[in-house]
């Protein structure tokens, strides 16, 4: 028996090995960081959900980011790959109503195709004020 259990623990520790080393997103993930302007403002409180552009040729895994004071990082998440992608975001005036602490829209969900780059570093956003809230 005591073969046995060693063999199940020489196979378990050597699946971690292989599963660790396939997953590992640090190798392979692009970190962005940048600001989020609207109007010629920054956008107080939001998100951005960056998605690979498939019809385009990109694949991996999505990513979303947290707008604090016109400013973003994907540090706090998986990071992104790089190359062609669907961005969305969402902007919020920042001003607290009840139990909502983003506030109110500042804009409609504005999404567009960018080519995002290939390694970390910085990438900002101009929201055009022709994204009006619609009312």
């Amino acid at each position: 028996m005591h073969v046995r259990s060693s063999n199940i623990s020489l196979a378990a520790s050597l699946l971690l090995c292989l599963t660790l080393a396939g997953c590992n997103f640090g190798d392979s993930s692009v970190h962005l960081t940048g600001k989020v302007m609207y109007d010629g403002k920054p956008v107080p409180r939001g998100t951005i959900t960056f998605s690979p552009d498939t019809q385009q040729g990109n694949s991996g895994h999505g990513s979303k980011a947290i707008i604090n004071d016109g400013t973003y990082t994907t540090r706090e998440s998986f990071g992104l790959v790089g190359g062609p992608h669907v961005v969305r975001i969402e902007g919020f005036d920042g001003v607290a109503h009840g139990d909502n602490s983003d506030g109110q829209i500042l804009f409609r969900p504005h999404e567009e195709s960018y080519d995002l780059p290939m390694e970390s570093g910085e990438f900002d956003f101009d929201i055009p004020k022709s994204e009006k809230k619609s009312r």
